[in-house]
C-alpha cells in the first residue's frame, strides 16, 4: 500500500470494455459492466497513485452529483484508512504502534479489525497466512543481495518465531504483543478497504444503488453493480491473450488473486518465488496462481494469499470448508484445480461463475516475448502514455505491430500522431494493407505495470512472417510528459534468442526480449 493518494484523470464513460494489467498483483482483469435492469447510470472513474496502483470506480446512480459525490467520499474513505492501515508511512497508526508510540489499548476500531481478521487468518490456514512474514521476505532479500541460500539455522532463527502469535486481541479490542517481528497488513489490508468503501458508500449516498471499486486487480462488487471479469492464464499472460477464465460478479461478491510467476528472487542462477511459506521460511514455488471469490474482498484477499503458499488439495479443502468462497488454482506445472462452486461447464448466462478454458496452452507461448514496464512518474497528477509495440521488417515496414494503447474514448484517438514513428509507417502500411489497425487492435492507455508482448509468427493479415532480420520497436508519448523510442534488431531464424535486456529510459524500465521458436509437430523446436 501507498500512503499518498493522488488524483488523476477523471473520466464519465458509458458502458464499456475496460483492460487492466496488475504490477504487484499477478492478474489481469477485463472488466465490462453488464445490462442493469434499474434506470440508474454507471459513472467511470479513474485514477492513479491510488495504495501505490490504479484504480477504478463504477459508481451506479440516479444522478452525475450522486456518482461524483460517491467518487469523492470512496476516495477520501481510502484515504483515511490508507493512514490507519498502511506499512510504508511511519505515521500510520499500524507503524506508531509498532515503533511504541501508540500503546495496544490507544488503537482505532478498523486496525483491530484488521488486527482480528488477520490472525483468525493465521489459525484457519494452520499458518500458511502470517502478517509476519515481512521477516523472512528480507532474510531472502538479503540472500539475494549476497548470492547465496540463507542457511538452515538462519531460517530456523525467524520461522520458529511463527509457532505462536504475534499478538493477542481480547474482547475489549486492546491488543498485545507477544513478539517484536514487523506486522505487515499487505495480505489483507486492501480487501478490507474494498470491503469498507463500498459498503459504506452505499450506506452514506442513498442515491447510489450500486458500485464497483478496483485496485490493482482486486475487485469488490455492491449493491446493483454487476461486472465481467477476465483472469489471466498465467501461461499466457501476454497483451492480448485470451484470459484462462471469466467470472460475473453481483451484489455484494469479491475477487482477488495472488502468485508467484512474475516476481522472485534470483539466486545462484535460480529464480525462486517472492512467496514465502512462514511455517518452514522457503519460497514457495509450486503454486503459479490463486484466484479466490467470496462474499467479501478481505476474505478473497487473505485466502488467495494462504492458497498460494498451500499444496492444491489442502487449499481446495479449505475454500470448501468456508460458505461462499470458490477457488481456481493454477499449479507450476500448468495444472488447474477448482472448488466444487467453480464449475467446468458454461453455464446460463445469468449464472456467477463462467468455466475455465479447456483448451489453453499446456507450455509458455512460443514466438518473440518482449516485457515491458511502464513507469510510475513521481508526483500526482499525469496522463497514462500512448504505447506501441511492433516489428519492422528489413525495409523498414511494419509488418506486425502487438500493441497500440492510445485515448480511445472521451475524447477519441484523435491523438495517435504523438507517436511519431508508429503513425508514419502506418501510413504506409494502410496504402498496402487496406485495413485500419486503430479500428482493430488498440486499446485503452494502462496504468504504470510490468507488462509481456507477444509476436506469434505472423503478420498484421495472420500470414506466417518469413525468417529474417527484422526491427523491434517500442514507442511511447505521454502528454506533459517524454517521447520515447527504442529500437533494437533482431534476428527471426528458427534459432532461440537467450532474454536480452534493453536499455530503459524515463517512461520505460525492465524492457526485454526472447525468442522462443515454434515447436514442430515432432515436438522439437522448428528450426526452418
Amino acid at each position: 500500500m501507498s500512503v499518498t493518494l493522488h488524483h488523476t484523470e477523471t473520466r464519465h464513460l458509458p458502458h464499456m470494455m475496460i483492460t487492466f494489467r496488475i504490477g504487484l498483483v499477478v492478474a489481469v482483469v477485463a472488466m465490462t459492466c453488464l445490462p442493469d435492469a434499474a434506470s440508474a447510470d454507471e459513472w467511470i472513474y479513474r485514477h492513479e497513485h491510488v495504495l501505490g496502483t490504479s484504480c477504478e470506480l463504477r459508481v451506479v446512480a440516479d444522478s452525475e452529483e450522486a456518482a461524483d459525490r460517491a467518487e469523492r467520499f470512496a476516495l477520501r474513505e481510502i484515504d483515511r484508512l490508507s493512514a490507519i492501515l498502511s506499512r510504508y508511512d511511519a505515521r500510520s497508526e499500524l507503524m506508531r504502534w509498532q515503533q511504541g508510540s501508540l500503546r495496544g489499548d490507544q488503537l482505532s476500531e478498523d486496525l483491530v479489525t484488521v488486527l482480528r481478521e488477520a490472525e483468525r487468518w493465521r489459525q484457519q490456514s494452520a499458518g500458511a497466512f502470517d502478517v509476519r512474514v515481512g521477516a523472512l521476505t528480507a532474510l531472502w532479500s538479503k540472500a539475494e543481495q549476497q548470492q547465496r541460500l540463507p542457511s538452515d539455522e538462519e531460517r530456523r532463527t525467524v520461522f520458529l518465531q511463527f509457532a505462536r502469535s504475534g499478538y493477542q486481541v481480547k474482547t475489549d479490542g486492546t491488543v498485545i504483543r507477544h513478539d517484536d517481528l514487523a506486522i505487515s497488513l499487505d495480505g489483507l489490508a486492501k480487501g478490507y478497504i474494498l470491503d469498507r468503501v463500498c459498503d459504506r458508500l452505499v450506506k452514506q449516498i442513498p442515491e447510489v444503488t450500486g458500485a464497483t471499486l478496483n485496485i490493482g486487480g482486486d475487485i469488490r462488487t455492491v449493491g446493483d453493480a454487476a461486472v465481467d471479469v477476465a483472469v489471466t492464464d498465467p501461461l499466457n499472460h501476454y497483451v492480448g491473450a485470451d484470459p484462462l477464465t471469466r467470472v460475473v460478479l453481483r451484489g455484494n461478491a469479491a475477487i482477488a488473486t495472488s502468485g508467484g510467476y512474475r516476481r522472485g528472487f534470483r539466486i545462484a542462477g535460480r529464480r525462486l518465488s517472492h512467496i514465502i511459506d512462514p511455517r518452514v521460511g522457503l519460497p514457495a514455488g509450486h503454486m503459479l496462481t490463486a484466484s479466490v471469490i467470496a462474499p467479501t474482498a478481505i476474505d478473497a484477499d487473505a485466502a488467495a494469499t494462504a492458497l498460494s503458499v498451500l499444496q492444491p488439495s489442502e487449499g481446495i479443502s479449505l475454500v470448501e470448508s468456508i460458505e461462499g468462497m470458490e477457488c481456481l488454482l493454477v499449479a507450476g506445472d500448468g495444472s488447474a484445480y477448482r472448488s466444487s462452486g467453480w464449475p467446468t461447464v458454461e453455464e446460463e448466462s445469468g449464472a456467477r461463475f463462467v468455466s475455465v478454458r479447456d483448451d489453453r496452452e499446456s507450455q509458455s507461448p512460443s514466438g518473440l516475448l518482449v516485457d515491458f514496464t511502464l513507469n510510475r512518474p513521481k508526483g500526482g497528477r499525469y496522463r497514462r502514455p500512448y504505447v506501441a509495440v511492433w516489428l519492422e521488417d528489413k525495409d523498414g515496414f511494419p509488418v506486425k505491430t502487438a500493441v497500440l494503447w492510445l485515448q480511445t474514448d472521451a475524447p477519441g484517438p484523435r491523438w495517435h500522431r504523438d507517436l511519431t514513428r508508429w503513425y508514419r509507417n502506418d501510413r504506409l502500411r494502410k496504402v498496402a494493407e487496406r485495413t485500419d489497425l486503430i479500428g482493430t487492435i488498440s486499446g485503452a492507455t494502462r496504468g504504470p505495470g510490468r507488462y509481456q508482448a507477444r509476436f506469434d509468427g505472423t503478420d498484421n493479415a495472420g500470414d506466417p512472417l518469413p525468417p529474417g532480420e527484422y526491427t523491434l520497436c517500442l514507442e511511447v508519448a505521454r502528454e506533459h510528459g517524454t517521447y520515447q523510442l527504442i529500437r533494437e534488431k533482431v534476428a527471426l531464424k528458427g534459432k532461440p534468442i537467450a532474454r536480452k535486456a534493453l536499455k530503459p529510459n524515463v517512461e520505460l524500465s525492465a524492457v526485454s526480449y526472447e525468442y522462443v521458436p515454434p515447436k514442430a509437430a515432432n515436438g522439437k523446436a522448428d528450426r526452418s
